[in-house]
């Protein structure tokens, strides 16, 4: 082999590789994140691995009012066979490879998509520091399964019967925690709120695009058949509670306000952080319940 077509593989290549596979896609900083390494590094990492083809990207493009997207990188066919060929033999367990298509350079969505990101990227190095815990598994709104004979997001589902528009529901997110000593496992739905959603409104046919009727329809959901079925093969598990994740400490204030007559005996399943305190510490001890008059801050796990 020619020398110039040699390539030193290193351990944070390979798992840069690895999630960004899981993830579908990441950013430099997000790649920096959940490696360790300084974003530096990581850049001049991704650099040298796109000019191999081992990644793709697609973003980075000028936005009038706003400046420059953010890159996003993604695996390529050749990336992914480098991965499995080196991580498989050390035990890693490598997802199928899904091919993202790059047509699109960018569209408003992305943003949402990169705080959902975000928060499972923090929240899967702060139980890195909690002994006995792993994150086990992640559903995300913006990968695909097949159901049937349709692709479907991930996280879809309904909060009960018909299974039609009116009854589906489409968390931004879901985790599971496991207590590796009991194999016990606490789920959790997730949504990301970028303050872009009405809370209520007094218009009848806007009612259904309002924050407060998604958290009615989670209602719905923690209490239906359908939630035991999709997540069955979690077992005995606890909860699930809803995150709630948003821009500031005012937002929230008005979002209990907003759901304070939503039914009183699931408060306790919801809990509110704003993004400030989750990307620090996703798992800090400041979670607030649904009842606008409870004052008691709540951890997520017993372990933290």
């Amino acid at each position: 082999m020619p020398a110039t077509t040699q390539i030193i593989v290193t351990e944070n290549m390979l798992k840069a590789l690895w999630y960004i596979n899981s993830y579908r896609y990441l950013t430099v900083k997000q790649v920096a994140e959940i490696t360790g390494m300084k974003e530096k590094s990581a850049s001049e990492m991704m650099l040298k691995m796109e000019r191999r083809k081992y990644v793709g990207s697609f973003g980075n493009t000028g936005i009038r009012g706003y400046g420059k997207t953010p890159k996003l990188y993604y695996v390529t066919p050749s990336g992914y066979r480098l991965m499995s060929e080196e991580m498989e033999p050390l035990g890693w367990d490598i997802e199928p490879y899904k091919q993202v298509k790059g047509e699109t350079r960018w569209s408003p969505i992305m943003f949402h998509r990169l705080d959902v990101i975000d928060c499972l990227i923090t929240l899967e190095r702060a139980l890195w520091s909690v002994p006995g815990y792993r994150l086990a598994e992640t559903w995300v709104e913006y990968r695909r399964r097949k159901v049937g004979r349709h692709w479907l997001p991930e996280t879809a589902d309904y909060v009960g019967t018909p299974h039609g528009s009116q009854n589906k529901i489409v968390p931004d997110a879901a985790v599971a925690i496991e207590h590796e000593a009991t194999g016990r496992h606490a789920l959790f739905l997730m949504e990301v709120d970028r303050a872009t959603e009405r809370l209520t409104t007094l218009s009848p046919s806007a009612i259904d695009k309002t924050f407060r009727h998604k958290m009615e329809q989670y209602d719905r959901y923690l209490m239906s058949a359908e939630l035991k079925a999709r997540y069955k093969d979690l077992g005995n598990y606890a909860g699930p509670a809803v995150l709630v994740v948003t821009t500031t400490d005012r937002r929230v204030l008005n979002m209990r306000a907003a759901l304070e007559t939503c039914d009183p005996n699931l408060h306790h399943r919801y809990r509110f952080s704003t993004l400030e305190a989750a990307r620090i510490n996703f798992l800090h001890g400041q979670w607030l319940s649904r009842d606008s008059s409870d004052t008691n801050e709540y951890k997520l796990i017993k372990g933290n």
